[in-house]
């Protein structure tokens, strides 16, 4: 299989419909974290033949990715900003949430890439009126401390998906077993009739 990993746009003004126009159209469609939000809002404009969410948030039309977060009666999340108003994520904050199960090797490259997040993709609804018709597959991060499994587990009883995966990972598993990762998209592709040629 052939993946691209698109940055999506970070300036201070970006929305979910910019994030959107960033991104190219492709046959499958994965969305992790927040980007399960830009992953539903870019097949309401563009649906890809699957969508798989791997512990993201998952909205109906009208849901911003702020409201979801409220799904769970804990405290909100409050945030440090940049100059510009971007959300900045502290460091000891992102190895507790996500990336407490990897070891400090793998951890500081990781943070190092992280960036200011612009308030827009988190604050707009996704567009409506109606969820596309898309299959959609969600594997549920059992040990997820950024989006924890009872939150992923209320958006699924509000926006179903065809196929639901458990596994006990945490919420960046790319990072700490990519072949196991891997091995289980290939699975889901495999089921779907859309294997790589060989």
């Amino acid at each position: 299989h052939r993946a691209l990993c698109p940055d999506l746009p970070g300036a201070p003004g970006t929305g979910l419909q910019d994030c959107v126009d960033a991104l190219p159209s492709a046959p499958v469609v994965l969305g992790h974290s927040m980007g399960g939000m830009v992953a539903e809002a870019l097949a309401q404009a563009r649906p890809p033949r699957l969508l798989i969410h791997l512990c993201s948030y998952l909205p109906r039309p009208g849901d911003s990715l702020a409201a979801l977060d409220r799904l769970l009666p804990s405290p909100p999340r409050r945030w440090p900003r940049d100059a510009s108003g971007r959300l900045i994520l502290p460091p000891e904050a992102a190895r507790a949430m996500m990336y407490p199960d990897l070891p400090e090797a793998v951890v500081a490259p990781a943070l190092a890439r992280l960036r200011p997040q612009p308030v827009g993709p988190m604050r707009d609804p996704l567009p409506g009126p109606s969820r596309a018709a898309v299959r959609r597959h969600y594997i549920i991060c059992g040990a997820d401390r950024a989006i924890p499994p009872a939150l992923q587990r209320a958006m699924i009883a509000r926006a179903p998906v065809e196929h639901l995966h458990e596994t006990p990972w945490g919420h960046s598993h790319f990072l700490s077993d990519p072949q196991d990762l891997a091995a289980l998209l290939d699975r889901i592709l495999r089921a779907e009739g859309l294997a790589a040629a060989p």
